[in-house]
Order: structure tokens, then C-alpha cells, then sequence
């Protein structure tokens, strides 16, 4: 299986520690499988930078890496309330660590982080967040949050990802 990183330069070794934020699944290296949304990314965060491209840094693991036994690896099938309170919960204790291997599951996008920013101060419902996301078709993304998973990842390679001017 192939998966993809988004940045501004190659990662061809992921390491934790150079990691600067934390995502809705908590601190690590971020993936996707979906290569449209990585290329998206990756010129995302190139044009925050002033940027003329990024990089997504290709990877592949085993295919049945999101079942090996010797992995705690959590899977949200979509959004639901697992879901939701696994996102808050890292978003409030951005330094507070979890104990899984992997996370994967929805990423939010720029209107589902504005949905869940209104729920925060609180402009919606829960119900009404939940269901605001579930009717979105959002990307798929995958947490590695161990040195241990990052062992499963080999490099293949790097594409670089045009910054068009906005």
C-alpha cells in the first residue's frame, strides 16, 4: 500500500521529534492514502510558507500493516462520536499523548475545522456538528504516532506539488 506525506521539503526518514503541531489524532507524522489530498496538502502548506512547491514524500507499507498484532492501531470507520470526542480530546491536550501505535480515520477540512471551531464556542449542537461532517466526503488520514510504527514505512520517493498564486 502506498501512502503519502505532505511538506515543503523530502521526508525520506520520519522522525517524531521533529514534528511542530498536533493534529486532530494528537502529535506524529501524518499520511494519507489519497494522493489528490496529499498533493493538496502539501500545496496547502507550501503557500502558508510562500512557497513555490511542496513535496509529498511517498511510502509503502505492508498491506496488512492496520492489522498486525504487535500494533495498537485505532480505526474511526467515519465520524461519529468516538470519533469526535478522540479529535477534542487531543485538540484541548495537544501535549497529552495516547497510547496508540497508528490512528486512522477523517481528516477535517478547512470548513469542517470552522464547523468544529463553532462548536467549541458554542454555536452548535454536537448532533448538529456530527451530522454536518458526516455529510461531507472528507480524506481519509493516518497518524503514525510511535517510532515503532514508523519502522513498517519504506521511502520510494518524492513528487513535488505546483503552488499556483493565489
Amino acid at each position: 500500500m502506498f501512502i503519502f506525506h505532505s511538506n515543503t521539503i523530502e521526508v525520506a526518514v520520519p522522525k517524531l521529534n521533529i514534528i511542530s503541531r498536533s493534529g486532530d489524532f494528537g502529535m506524529g507524522v501524518y499520511m494519507s492514502e489519497n494522493k489528490t489530498y496529499a498533493h493538496t496538502q502539501a500545496s496547502i502548506i507550501a503557500r502558508r510558507e510562500h512557497l513555490p512547491y511542496g513535496i509529498i514524500s511517498i511510502f509503502e507499507t505492508p498491506i496488512a500493516l492496520m492489522n498486525y498484532s504487535e500494533l495498537k492501531i485505532r480505526k474511526f470507520k467515519g465520524i461519529n462520536e468516538a470519533w469526535l470526542n478522540f479529535v477534542l480530546k487531543n485538540r484541548r491536550n495537544p501535549q497529552k499523548s495516547h497510547s496508540y501505535d497508528i490512528v486512522l480515520g477523517p481528516a477535517l477540512d478547512d470548513y469542517g475545522y470552522a464547523c468544529l471551531n463553532a462548536f467549541e464556542s458554542g454555536f452548535m449542537t454536537r448532533i448538529q456538528l456530527i451530522n454536518i461532517l458526516k455529510s461531507r466526503k472528507l480524506p481519509g488520514q493516518i497518524l503514525f504516532h510511535t517510532a515503532k510504527s514508523l519502522l513498517f514505512l519504506e521511502f520510494t520517493g518524492k513528487e513535488k506539488v505546483s503552488c499556483p498564486k493565489k
